[in-house]
């Protein structure tokens, strides 16, 4: 006979929910302790970031006995940094300046052979190239296509009345105010909205032959289009020194900041920075006439001491729908899809009688496209920087909440990461009062870090 077996009992349903439940309670237990040694990971990584830019500040300063120029030529043409200065100079952000001290020499010798061969224009550069060998062909339809419907011009609305000055306001999640007067036409006027349409046509009964492109003897063809850092190849360059992974308006929801670039969807995009300079550290003038175009400083002028002074803030890469570029720090137009200012940390874009007004401050009015210093033009310009804030437009700012607004820095962190003159990287704390932040935001002016930095 066959001795029977003992029945091997399973575990019962009350069983496998208490060690469910324990595994959710120990995942639970262990998922914030993972989150904070992420942070600390990334906080790290963004303060050696910092370290290396601060450094290579350093490396440029021993060999150029400067600071680089905050967005402009180097060296300066006298007091004057804009293009005009010298127009074979390599014009940018200091970011450009300090490439060949952070491994990117052979994108900064790109950008000094472009400029040295026709000039640093933001504008559209046309040369003649070298003689014609094969003409370019078009791309055709082969047999063309039918036409299904002709176009339709759009009409538009035709103004007939005047125009006048009138103010707007527009409060930020950061709880600053910013009134801007522009000139708007006033009634009566003569509405024809009107619709157009474009013209329709039938491509199924043809077949397309692809365009070939011209072919021309040295030295090569014809330029016709953007150099220097406009070149669409070379703005579109990303640099891990100046990415920090805590930015959170890189992290997907926004189609027009992908990748490192910004200004995505556009046809347009330009590799971002997370780091923004202190203008008053690089800048050798705080006078508001020349604003970005301000001639660089040397170390030796900061005359409060290198540990007393902010070299570099963290900004996000996107922020109230414009972009933090690389190769440009101060973006003086529209042009190539850039808006203006935006890096705006120590420097505070304005137009013609604009008015900002910073919470618990009075109206400030600005008047200089230059842009106008922070907070040493005036203590209502005092802008602290953000901690964590949401990555959205005022429009779109939650009740309550904080959201990013471009006027000043931003951080991903618990605390700003900010690098000063000496190369060191301290996290500050976002309690630290206006007073000390102003005292470590300027150079010169003698006054003493509070117990609170």
């Amino acid at each position: 006979m066959v001795p029977r077996r003992p029945s091997r009992r399973g575990f019962t349903l009350i069983e496998l929910l208490v060690v469910i439940a324990i595994i959710a309670i120990l995942i639970g237990l262990l998922l914030p302790a993972v989150q904070k040694v992420r942070e600390a990971a990334s906080r790290t990584k963004c303060a050696n970031n910092m370290k290396q830019l601060a450094l290579a500040i350093h490396a440029f300063h021993d060999a150029t006995g400067s600071l680089p120029t905050y967005n402009g030529i180097f060296p300066a043409a006298g007091t004057n940094t804009t293009q005009a200065g010298n127009t074979h100079a390599v014009y940018g952000s200091w970011f450009v300046h300090i490439m060949p001290y952070v491994e990117q020499d052979n994108v900064y010798r790109m950008i000094a052979d472009e400029v040295q061969q026709f000039s640093n224009t933001g504008g559209t550069v046309t040369t003649p190239g070298g003689p014609l060998i094969s003409p370019a062909v078009p791309a055709t339809w082969v047999p063309p296509p039918i036409l299904v419907a002709p176009a339709v011009p759009a009409t538009f609305l035709q103004y007939v009345g005047s125009q006048q000055l009138v103010p707007t306001s527009t409060t930020t999640g950061n709880g600053y105010v910013v009134i801007t007067y522009s000139m708007q036409w006033v009634p009566p006027r003569n509405p024809d909205p009107g619709t157009g349409t474009a013209a329709v046509f039938d491509f199924s009964g043809s077949t397309l032959n692809p365009a070939v492109a011209a072919v021309y003897g040295a030295p090569g063809a014809p330029v016709n289009g953007n150099v220097g850092i406009w070149n669409p190849t070379t703005r579109e360059i990303t640099y891990p020194v100046l990415r920090c992974d805590s930015d959170l308006s890189m992290g997907g929801r926004e189609p027009q900041a992908q990748g490192g670039r910004v200004y995505v969807t556009n046809g347009g995009r330009w590799g971002a920075t997370n780091y923004l300079a202190n203008y008053n550290a690089l800048s050798s003038s705080q006078n508001p006439a020349l604003g970005y175009a301000a001639p660089p400083r040397s170390l030796m002028s900061i005359t409060d001491g290198l540990a007393n002074t902010i070299l570099f803030g963290e900004g996000y890469a996107w922020c109230e729908n414009r972009g933090r570029t690389a190769l440009l720090a101060w973006h003086t137009n529209n042009t190539v899809n850039t808006a203006n200012g935006v890096h705006n940390f120590g420097l505070t874009y304005s137009l013609s009688a604009n008015q900002i007004q910073v919470t618990g401050g009075t109206p400030v009015t600005l008047s200089n496209t230059n842009g106008f210093p922070n907070p040493s033009y005036s203590p209502d310009l005092n802008f602290l920087f953000q901690v964590r804030p949401l990555p959205l437009t005022a429009a779109s700012c939650p009740a309550g909440r904080e959201c990013c607004n471009t006027l000043t820095g931003q951080t991903g962190h618990q605390a700003m990461n900010v690098a000063f003159a000496d190369g060191s990287v301290r996290p500050v704390s976002p309690s630290v009062s206006t007073t000390t932040w102003r005292a470590a935001m300027l150079p010169t002016d003698g006054e003493v870090l509070g117990s609170d930095l």
